[in-house]
């Protein structure tokens, strides 16, 4: 069984959460992502980005992948993509959201659907927030963990949609990408959410307590 390789991609948005690196894990930093490594003291495998908003200096120890102005992806997305083409399928990955650009947010949005299509296992960091996806499958939340969850259909629609073990409960319902029907649910004491999708691909955006 081929093991499965983690990269952790630190992004230019807004990181106020401590940044975990797994034991081997691959480090990419997207650009002014690296000044948030610099913030916590990690040292990055590779540094990747047109540096349109990083010009201090880069370490001497780093790949440096410099990319032109003018293309197609943005540098998160150069990120995601030269990583899993040197067999990384794990992501973690901090800095999406926030900054001062709200197209790059949606942009990643974005990026999370692709990354679904080509079956590789992410998950978000926000402040105290973790996204993720699955694509007809199930989840169990952890209510020692999280306290808060929505869902949302990530594709155009995402067919019998399920959740059990929560305080609102969905049975077998179709949802759309233009109706926030799984907006704030929450996890109850007794009881593990189960979050299920038999067609289609739903986000999960799941509040730490």
């Amino acid at each position: 069984m081929n093991q499965v390789k983690t990269c952790v991609i630190i992004s230019g948005g807004d990181v106020a959460e401590k940044i975990f690196i797994p034991e081997k894990a691959l480090i990419i930093c997207a650009d002014c992502g690296y000044r948030h490594a610099l913030a916590q003291n990690i040292q990055p495998d590779i540094i990747v980005g047109d540096f349109d908003s990083y010009q201090g200096e880069l370490p001497e120890n780093s790949k440096i992948i410099c990319l032109p102005t003018e293309k197609d992806v943005s540098d998160t997305w150069y990120a995601v993509q030269y990583a899993h083409e040197q067999g990384y399928s794990k992501f973690e990955i901090y800095g999406t959201f926030g900054g001062e650009r709200i197209d790059h947010t949606i942009a990643n949005l974005q990026l999370l659907h692709a990354m679904v299509e080509k079956n590789l296992e992410f998950v978000l960091y926000y402040k105290n927030q973790v996204l993720l996806a699955i694509k007809n499958n199930a989840y169990q939340i952890s209510n020692q963990e999280y306290q808060q969850f929505s869902v949302f259909a990530l594709s155009e629609i995402c067919y019998d949609v399920s959740i059990s073990g929560a305080k609102y409960l969905l049975h077998h319902v179709k949802l759309t990408n233009s109706f926030p029907w799984g907006l704030s649910n929450e996890c109850i004491a007794t009881d593990f959410p189960i979050v299920s999708v038999k067609e289609g691909i739903l986000l999960l955006v799941l509040t730490r307590k």
